[in-house]
C-alpha cells in the first residue's frame, strides 16, 4: 500500500527546493521517484506504528525492485546471524527472486 500523499511528498521532495530527492541507492535523479516503505505496511500496522516519513526512502523504480526482492532478504540473514532480533518478518521472504541463493553465493553448494 502506498504512503498517504502528505508523507509521500515529504519522502520524495526536498521541502526547501521543491525538487525530487535522488534515489538513495543509485543516486539517479528520477522524475517520479517511488516512496518506498522500509518496513512494509503489514509489519508496521502489527506493531501499532504509523505511516511516517522515518519509514520511507526515495528510490527509482529499478532500485525499488532490488530493495524489495534482493536487499531485504540479504539484510535479514546478515543481521540475524549477528544476533539482531525483532526484525520485520517480511524481510526474510525471498519469494520473488528467480535465481537461487547458490547463484548469488549466499549458500555454499552441498550445505545442509
Amino acid at each position: 500500500m502506498a504512503f498517504n500523499p502528505d508523507v509521500k511528498r515529504k519522502i520524495v521532495r526536498d521541502r526547501k527546493t521543491g525538487k525530487h530527492h535522488p534515489c538513495v541507492i543509485c543516486g539517479t535523479q528520477y522524475p517520479l521517484p517511488d516512496a518506498v516503505h522500509i518496513i512494509d505496511e503489514k509489519e508496521w500496522k502489527r506493531r501499532n506504528a504509523c505511516d511516517r516519513q522515518a519509514n520511507g526512502m526515495p528510490l527509482c523504480p529499478n532500485c525499488h525492485r532490488v530493495f524489495d526482492e534482493v536487499l531485504r532478504p540479504y539484510l535479514y540473514r546478515a543481521l540475524t546471524e549477528f544476533g539482531a532480533t525483532g526484525l520485520p518478518e517480511s524481510w526474510k521472504q525471498n519469494n520473488k527472486l528467480t535465481v537461487t541463493e547458490i547463484e548469488f553465493g549466499i549458500e555454499e553448494q552441498g550445505a545442509p
